[in-house]
């Protein structure tokens, strides 16, 4: 039914009455979805209204079909009760409680679940709205069961899950747990059905309709021919008594012997269809091939392509190279002026993000890493300890701890550059060109992002940058700067140097130790040597390496002082390097998306943009010890 207010007011705030054709489910106990968040009939309900004003449901009365004037007793089949918001739908659920008058209506319910289009629920409303967005719900008149409800409410048979994007009311689908009614439930159709003015006639005449929309609405979607759809019709008139199983039956039998009959003319020997892509998915699946990614079943059964030129010439007519979009030339579906760079940008961040993620990335075992909505400052917070809970006499009162914490702050640094790939490389045909790009950018944000890493160490002569307490990171003030060679004993010095940290405020041991070994490549057999050995290194006497496996060796690439080294823990112990992104945890790529304007027009290149933001910084000290030694 379609939204029909009493009034139109345009100002702000103002009434109007809204009849709402909206999905309603109901199950074995009649329960239903009254209205979900959404927009019907032009008028948009925001969860917040629906939350705050469903108790309003409560008590209203259920009628059969909607009606124009005053409503009569005589169409009164049940009332909601039990009314609330559901945040699971989200939406606002009822108990719908038929009166003994309508059992008829069971039996439209449960036939009209076969066929969800024809049975729904209706509210009509009383609200306010600004600018035909609902603000507040004033009055519930009724939600009434009528056929065909306009926005598409309806009983269904199974439970899914129920989208939130969804625009337009949706249904929840639920399962109805009675019995199917017995042919005698069921009210007669043909010359065995009642007349006169008795006080279930209106009602009798309501279900013989929807009995013969239901049969119309199969016969429509059953793609029967005429002769076969006037066969059903026949034996309906004769045998008024069908349930609408046996009718689905019937209808079932008929489609099968149609489609015997038709079998020797169907199609043969097309194998079996998997899936089915559009034209556009199919290039930009080629074009990802072409570039050296992909490799799954869809990839193979894509069409291959010569090279960028005719991807270039299928997507945009361009054959003179003039940077235009000729529309007139494509003839692929659904391709605009933006398509090819939507094609060309999707495949090139696949290649970068592979090429990001084939170097080795050494600093993920030893970083707390996070991802954060906003470029603001990064903010790591350290929080002390307490010391020793306190001895409490018999009687006395308790005294409140106090604690402290340490921040430690790092900025977002925005990281890129752009390439240009000309029309001259498109007509070249530079596949090995483009296809490098994205490589060897992808390496090159590698590279960025581990020598940030690695300069924590390195800094200001290999003591790293001050913190907030205005001392270097590696410092005698803190506990955690040597200047001795790496060996065994060595290693054994620094792992209880790192055990004694004492906590922030607590002054207790932290009772951390070193989970890795960082070294220069200069020092990486040495250090394998030191953690893999049966005996000490170096050792006269045989001595059992105790220290055997107690750290990983992690070679940094930027190190480029063959004497220095250093050890961190585990950052789920301790965070020592922390690091924030913004917009993920891998570089992106953008491309110009417009046509005879910017590079294109005065260049003739389509550019493409590398973008990486993230912040390095350091959580706790205490988690890191170095030894800077002397050359």
């Amino acid at each position: 039914m379609p939204n029909i207010p009493k009034t139109d007011p345009e100002s702000a705030g103002e009434s109007v009455r809204v009849t709402l054709a909206h999905s309603g489910t109901v199950d074995g106990r009649l329960q239903v979805v009254v209205i979900q968040p959404g927009t019907a009939n032009g008028y948009t309900f925001p969860e917040g209204v629906l939350r705050a004003r469903a108790e309003l449901f409560n008590g209203v009365p259920v009628f059969a079909d909607h009606a124009k004037g005053p409503r009569s007793v005589r169409d009164l089949v049940g009332m909601l009760e039990g009314a609330g918001w559901s945040a699971d739908l989200p939406g606002v659920r009822a108990r719908l409680s038929l009166l003994q008058s309508a059992a008829w209506l069971r039996a439209v319910i449960s036939a009209g679940l076969e066929h969800p289009a024809l049975v729904g629920l209706s509210a009509d409303l009383w609200v306010q709205h600004e600018q035909h967005t609902v603000t507040d719900i004033t009055e519930v008149n009724s939600v009434d069961i009528v056929l065909r409800p306009a926005a598409g409410g309806r009983f269904l048979a199974h439970r899914t899950s129920i989208p939130r994007e969804e625009t337009t009311m949706p249904s929840e689908e639920i399962r109805l747990t009675t019995s199917r009614p017995a042919a005698s439930d069921l009210p007669p159709t043909g010359a065995d059905a009642p007349t006169g003015e008795g006080a279930g006639s209106a009602g009798l005449e309501d279900a013989r309709a929807i009995r013969r929309e239901l049969l119309e609405f199969r016969l429509a979607n059953s793609r029967l021919p005429e002769e076969l759809q006037d066969t059903v019709r026949a034996q309906c008139a004769t045998l008024p008594h069908l349930t609408g199983a046996d009718l689905t039956a019937m209808i079932d039998r008929l489609q099968r012997a149609w489609a015997r009959a038709n079998e020797q003319s169907a199609i043969r020997n097309l194998g079996r269809v998997e899936q089915v892509t559009a034209p556009v998915d199919r290039l930009s699946l080629a074009f990802e091939q072409l570039m050296g990614v992909g490799g799954t079943a869809e990839h193979r059964n894509a069409p291959r392509l010569s090279g960028i030129r005719e991807m270039y010439d299928l997507l945009t007519g361009d054959w003179e190279r003039q940077g235009i979009f000729r529309a007139e030339r494509v003839t692929l579906a659904n391709a605009t002026t933006t398509t090819m760079a939507g094609i060309v940008a999707n495949a090139l961040n696949k290649v970068l993000l592979q090429a990001f993620e084939m170097r080795p990335q050494w600093w993920q075992p030893i970083a707390y890493e996070e991802d954060f909505a906003t470029l603001n400052p990064v903010r790591w917070i350290t929080v002390g300890g307490f010391s020793d809970l306190d001895t409490v006499a018999e009687g006395g009162s308790y005294t409140e701890k106090t604690w402290d914490d340490n921040t430690e702050t790092s900025s977002f640094v925005k990281k890129g550059n752009y390439i240009g790939v000309t029309l001259e490389m498109i007509d070249r045909d530079d596949v090995a060109g483009v296809r490098a790009i994205p490589r060897r950018l992808g390496h090159a944000a590698h590279r960025t992002l581990s020598a940030a890493v690695a300069a924590l160490f390195t800094d200001a002569a290999g003591v790293g940058p001050n913190l907030s307490d205005g001392v270097a990171l590696f410092n005698a003030a803190h506990n955690n700067l040597g200047a001795v060679a790496l060996s065994a004993d060595n290693w054994d010095a620094c792992l209880q140097a790192m055990y004694k940290q004492t906590e922030l405020h607590s002054s207790k041991r932290l009772g951390v130790r070193p989970r890795y070994c960082l070294v220069p490549i200069e020092l990486e057999k040495t250090a394998l040597t030191i953690f893999t050995s049966d005996q000490i290194p170096g050792s006269p006497n045989n001595d059992a390496n105790v220290r055997r496996y107690s750290a990983q060796v992690i070679t940094v690439p930027e190190w480029t002082d063959a004497t220095d080294w250093a050890a961190a823990a585990d950052p789920a112990e301790l965070e020592g390097v922390c690091i924030g992104y913004r917009f993920g945890r891998a570089p992106e790529i953008f491309v110009a998306q417009g046509e005879q304007m910017g590079s294109m027009f005065t260049n003739d290149e389509m550019r493409i943009k590398c973008r990486f933001l993230y912040a390095v910084g350091i959580g706790d000290y205490r988690a890191l010890y170095k030894n800077n030694v002397a050359g």
